[in-house]
């Protein structure tokens, strides 16, 4: 019980040093700015170098979106890759995992 209550005070003065940082109006709210740029900056990188897509047939569905009468609904089909679709589903193989994602315990 007493790593867990040590744990506990850990977090709480944790929370209690970093309240700051959580508040918009701190020294303008540049920090958080330059948080914000810098994460949106690597995941834009993240998608557009790391990534490619191919999309087939997009004369034909040009030409479809641009003949269609005003209202007429276009039905579209498509199909994506995620790069985490495969380790997510191996990782609920591994029993540890699969049991704690079944408790709801993250």
């Amino acid at each position: 019980m007493e790593a867990s209550a040590e744990a506990g005070a850990a977090a709480a003065a944790a929370a209690r040093t970093l309240r700051w940082a959580g508040r918009a109006g701190h020294l303008g709210g540049v920090p958080r700015a330059a948080v914000f740029a810098a994460v949106g900056a690597f995941a834009k990188a993240y998608a557009s170098l790391l990534n490619t897509t191919t999309v087939h047939n997009a004369d034909a569905l040009l030409r479809l979106v641009s003949s269609r009468a005003p209202g007429t609904p276009l039905l579209t089909v498509s199909n994506h890759m995620s790069t985490l679709d495969d380790p997510l589903m191996w990782g609920f193989k591994n029993v540890v995992m699969s049991y704690m994602f079944r408790l709801g315990d993250p």
